[in-house]
Order: structure tokens, then C-alpha cells, then sequence
């Protein structure tokens, strides 16, 4: 079966608000790319927790924490891979980044 990449999430959190950007579907694999955009002219602040199934956010959930992104910028990163049940939060200090998840969701079954 081919997959097609596409959108799996997007979101423009509030100031210092921590939002669910996506969660894999149980039995489904996902290769994905996370793309943040500031959105202001001058320097923002972004974090990205990747926490598993049936976890917490915890010290080791962190791909990015706080990380700086000038003013009207774009970063992204890929290679990202969730398992059934994971989650991406996104947060940004002032509200000023948004966030694109883009990639291919596979189910877990061999065909």
C-alpha cells in the first residue's frame, strides 16, 4: 500500500500554553516532520515534548526546551517517529509560533 504524506496536526498555542499538537493512532506508526513558524518580528521561544504511550512529560521528553527562533523564521524537524499512542506537545513563551506535523501514518500490520 502507498502512503501519502500529509498534515497530521497544526496549532498556534497561547502564551505559554502547552498543546497537543498530535497523537499516533494505536497500532499505527508515524514518520513525521515538525515544522515551527515565529510569526513576530522579534525572537521566540519554542519547546516540543515527545512523550510516549501511557507516560507523563518527564525531563527526558524534550526534543526541543525553550529554544530561540528569529523573528520571522522557520525551523523543522525530521525524522521524528512516533509508535501507537504517542503524543507531540508544542508551547511557545509568547504565543507567536505556529506548528505544522507533517509525515505518513502507517498501521502496524505486515501486508
Amino acid at each position: 500500500m502507498i502512503q501519502t504524506p500529509k498534515i497530521l496536526g497544526q496549532d498556534k498555542p497561547q502564551p505559554l500554553a502547552q498543546d497537543l499538537l498530535y497523537t499516533a493512532a494505536s497500532g499505527h506508526q508515524v514518520q513525521l516532520s515538525v515544522f515551527m513558524a515565529n510569526q513576530s518580528s522579534s525572537y521566540e521561544y519554542y519547546s516540543i515534548a515527545l512523550v510516549p504511550y501511557g507516560q507523563v512529560e518527564s525531563n527526558s521528553s524534550w526534543l526541543a526546551f525553550n529554544a530561540a527562533l528569529p523573528a520571522n523564521s522557520v525551523c523543522a524537524y525530521s525524522g521524528v517517529y512516533l509508535n501507537g499512542g504517542d503524543s507531540i506537545y508544542v508551547s511557545s513563551i509568547h504565543g507567536n509560533c505556529s506548528f505544522t506535523a507533517t509525515g505518513i501514518d502507517f498501521t502496524s500490520e505486515i501486508y
